[in-house]
């Protein structure tokens, strides 16, 4: 059988297999500059989401269990039996929803900027209405983008991170989704966040819970109550950083992933 997944998954670096999913309206290019350091280790497989970066557009609605399919199938066609799954952002959510289907699949779980369902969660800054969101991606490119990455959303970025800061806009302005796409992932997380909550006692296995010390889309509290609500967890929380933490001081971040893997995953 031919590779579904095609030209939108990289495959980086040699070793233990580890799945990394995508935030909202992001492609796979988020991953790459805390993973490279660490691609003499593991394997890292990153496919885009549908809709996503080189991803061939979504033909019509679908939920997170649907990217959690998704991904199964990639691993095995790459012939991954068990694997670690590092989830950032809404691949947070995507990933908990994983280990929760396939718990004989997961070695560990990477949990970055992301939340959970269930109750005592507070809500995600900003959790903007669909007409929102769709007024803007209606914008131009640039101005959508600027708009992202502004202080609302990344307060430390473009003044202590400005190099960051002009990497992501330029990533981001190479792989823009199109609306259509985006509003098809927003209602796939709007039914994550209806539905019944996931099961977190239930993810019996070794996780690195990883949260920004100043992010107002996901607020530290939730990393938190993610961690007490999992029962192998760790929490590591990544000072003067906002959401995009994991780009802002990528070397650290990829530092505590290194030996958390390296702890987790069996060679």
């Amino acid at each position: 059988m031919s590779d579904p997944f095609g030209s939108h998954r990289e495959i980086l670096g040699d070793g233990p297999p580890v799945l990394c999913l995508s935030g909202f309206a992001s492609g796979n290019w988020m991953f790459r500059r805390f993973v490279e350091p660490l691609a003499d280790r593991f394997c890292f497989v990153i496919p885009d989401n549908r809709g996503m970066g080189a991803a061939p557009p979504a033909q019509g609605p679908y939920g997170l269990d649907d990217l959690a399919d998704d991904a199964i199938r990639l691993m095995d066609e790459l012939g991954h039996t068990t694997f670690s799954v590092i989830g950032l952002s809404m691949g947070g959510f995507v990933a908990q929803r994983l280990a929760s289907r396939y718990p004989e699949r997961v070695r560990s779980l990477v949990l970055m900027c992301t939340s959970s369902n269930g109750e005592g969660f507070k809500a995600l800054f900003p959790m903007l209405a669909r007409e929102q969101v769709a007024f803007i991606y209606h914008l131009r490119k640039e101005d959508r983008v600027r708009a992202a990455l502004s202080d609302p959303f990344c307060p430390m970025l473009s003044s202590r991170y400005p190099q960051i800061y002009d990497y992501v806009m330029q990533q981001r302005l190479l792989s823009e989704p199109e609306v259509d796409q985006v509003l098809l992932q927003y209602d796939a997380v709007a039914r994550f966040f209806a539905a019944s909550p996931v099961d977190l006692s239930a993810l019996d296995l070794p996780v690195l819970v990883m949260s920004a010390e100043h992010d107002p889309i996901v607020p530290l509290a939730n990393a938190r109550l993610l961690a007490d609500q999992l029962p192998r967890a760790e929490l590591a929380v990544i000072g003067e950083t906002d959401h995009l933490f994991f780009l802002e001081k990528a070397e650290e971040v990829a530092e505590r992933i290194g030996v958390f893997l390296g702890l987790t995953v069996a060679v």
